[in-house]
């Protein structure tokens, strides 16, 4: 497995707390807009969507991750969509049970590997031994797999949808899109909340419940505090297998994506480790997850436009 992969896919994995305090907009108590109604009406019945399932987290969270159905190998599966990993691995002893690769290799190809009605030509696949198997959840579904096309997250409707660029739905024309950057398989999308601006802020369905994280020198241009002392918000959980505490207050400004304004969200940092971003392989300044979008619709543009966009 490349030396890079456990620090790319650490915060990815983590097991949060409820955000307390969230300022987030819950799905369920937000009313459609047409444009959202009409892109999400769009979608029903095409071949290149599945329902995802949000997988609770430890803490009883019920958000805590997204489940993706898949078939590979002839197999039918569920893996974690986590767009801030850089790899698709599977857990546990499982691959080497089934057939597909030798006990203590790293990775095989697959011979065959279908997700949303879409083939992928022989993915490679990588094996975490040291995570524990489980059968509802077999492994992580990481970016490189979408690259090349057009991938739909419907918050409201749990729906995930993987479309060649000439099939996405007209109504899908309507989005408010903004210029992304695609380094190193990771997708980097433009965020500003007052003087804080950055263009490598990495979109993280893996970071599910956190709207934002950050190093601590930005959080406190963010935040306006001078300190994570008495911060309102603290989320707690692991990672690897080892605790972390995380302190989040409400940005003092709104945070925004290119021109679209997220709001005042919830910003995290962890005190313990000031400066994690900076140890990242790419030039990172932190992770957007899936809490600010969970009453609309993303649009990851993975073709040669490379493009974040947004309904709601």
């Amino acid at each position: 497995m490349p030396a890079n992969t456990v620090s790319v896919l650490a915060l990815a994995a983590l097991a949060l707390a409820p955000l307390a305090g969230s300022l987030q907009v819950d799905a369920a108590q937000s009313a459609p807009t047409t444009a959202r109604a009409a892109a999400s009406a769009s979608l029903v019945g095409k071949p290149q969507c599945v329902t995802f399932t949000w997988l609770p987290n430890e803490k009883g969270s019920a958000r805590g991750g997204i489940s993706i159905p898949v078939r590979l190998n002839g197999r039918t599966m569920s893996l974690q969509l986590d767009t801030g990993a850089n790899v698709t691995m599977l857990y546990g002893q499982f691959p080497v049970k089934a057939g597909w690769v030798s006990k203590g290799a790293e990775a095989f190809r697959a011979r065959s590997f279908i997700m949303a009605g879409t083939t992928i030509d022989r993915p490679k696949i990588y094996v975490n031994a040291e995570i524990d198997e489980d059968p509802t959840l077999r492994g992580t579904l990481g970016l490189p797999a979408l690259l090349g096309r057009v991938a739909v997250i419907d918050y409201p409707a749990k729906r995930f949808c993987l479309f060649a660029e000439a099939d996405v739905p007209a109504p899908f024309k309507t989005a408010d899109f903004v210029r992304a950057i695609l380094r190193n398989a990771k997708f980097h999308v433009p965020i500003s909340s007052g003087p804080f601006k950055s263009d490598t802020v990495v979109f993280d369905t893996g970071s599910s419940e956190m709207p934002l994280h950050v190093d601590l020198a930005a959080w406190k241009v963010i935040t306006g505090r001078a300190s994570t002392e008495r911060a309102p918000t603290s989320l707690q959980g692991t990672a690897w297998g080892k605790p972390f505490t995380l302190t989040g207050a409400p940005a003092l400004l709104p945070v925004k994506l290119g021109g679209t304004i997220l709001g005042k969200v919830n910003v995290f940092t962890n005190p313990a480790a000031p400066d994690s971003f900076s140890d990242w392989p790419v030039p990172t300044d932190g992770v957007l997850g899936n809490a600010p979008f969970w009453d609309g619709i993303v649009i990851l543009d993975l073709t040669a436009n490379v493009r974040f966009g947004i309904i709601r």
